[in-house]
């Protein structure tokens, strides 16, 4: 019995390869139809591994989309509790399947830290009982802290904890300093004087400073017109992501790098396709923003 069955078009075979030899590494047993006995039937063979797998993955792509066979064997997979979705490139998974989240590996090369593969592990880990010890979420809480050694019967008198709760909220004061400095003037510190005021570093592709917390910076622009005022207080990086936290809310498949490993942070965050559907408020908002962006 495999672990892992793999459905796909044959189109798509190099990259199935590199994904069913990550898999294997990750300690799972994978199936797919590479290794099918010629002597025995194509339908009855498919029907008893995908019973007898612990998950499923279909590999979407446009050729996979067309598949009756593809199509079939993600039916069986859903009705069984154990599909897990990835696609390759801008496609969007037919009907019914459409409605279940995937995973977009299309531009994975094997890092073990890509958003889309990191969701595969996790639910492979899910379906399968953690077989792999190694298989993670993405961005993963941090990790618990190191057991404590035990304490020796002649251990020292504890030393007073004044200097450190004393560094600390010195810490806290410098970085709330250099947090009232970026919002209420809408500049930003040189890259130096961010990095001693404790602020995240400086993108080297762009010189961005991304955000560290997962927090949005304007919540509420894809419900409502957002003001003149509002956008003013903002930075040109704070602008940016701001503008397009409208389009990652609709599932928007963004090719910057920096966009990619921001947005995949927020947990609601479901890249579906390179091409989104705005409203007219989010339209507008975005025009707001990316003039005020222009200007800077």
């Amino acid at each position: 019995m495999s672990d892992v069955f793999i459905s796909y078009s044959r189109r798509d075979q190099e990259k199935v390869t590199q994904l069913a030899r990550a898999i294997e590494a990750e300690g799972y047993s994978v199936w797919w139809d590479k290794e099918l006995p010629p002597h025995l039937s194509y339908g009855d063979v498919i029907t008893d591994k995908i019973a007898a797998a612990k998950a499923a993955i279909v590999v979407w792509s446009p050729e996979a989309a067309k598949s009756e066979w593809v199509r079939a064997e993600a039916d069986m997979a859903r009705n069984q509790k154990k599909l897990v979705q990835t696609a390759l490139g801008d496609v969007m998974p037919p009907l019914p399947f459409n409605q279940i989240q995937y995973a977009n590996i299309a531009d994975w090369q094997g890092e073990p830290d890509h958003p889309g593969w990191s969701k595969v592990k996790v639910s492979l880990a899910e379906l399968c009982g953690g077989t792999a010890a190694h298989a993670t979420a993405p961005h993963s809480a941090t990790p618990a802290p190191a057991a404590a050694p035990a304490a020796s019967h002649s251990a020292p008198q504890k030393p007073s904890q004044a200097p450190l709760f004393a560094g600390i909220a010195i810490a806290m004061l410098a970085l709330a300093a250099a947090g009232w400095f970026i919002l209420g003037s809408g500049k930003q510190l040189p890259a130096e004087q961010l990095a001693s005021a404790g602020a995240p570093a400086a993108s080297a592709d762009a010189g961005l400073v991304i955000p560290a917390e997962t927090v949005e910076i304007l919540p509420q622009s894809s419900t409502r017109l957002l003001t003149q005022a509002e956008v003013a207080a903002l930075s040109q990086t704070e602008l940016r992501f701001a503008r397009n936290e409208i389009f990652a809310r609709n599932g928007r498949i963004f090719r910057s790098p920096e966009l990619k490993a921001h947005f995949a942070r927020f947990s609601w965050y479901r890249p579906i396709s390179f091409e989104v559907t705005l409203s007219d408020i989010e339209q507008q908002n975005v025009a707001l923003l990316k003039a005020a962006e222009d200007r800077l």
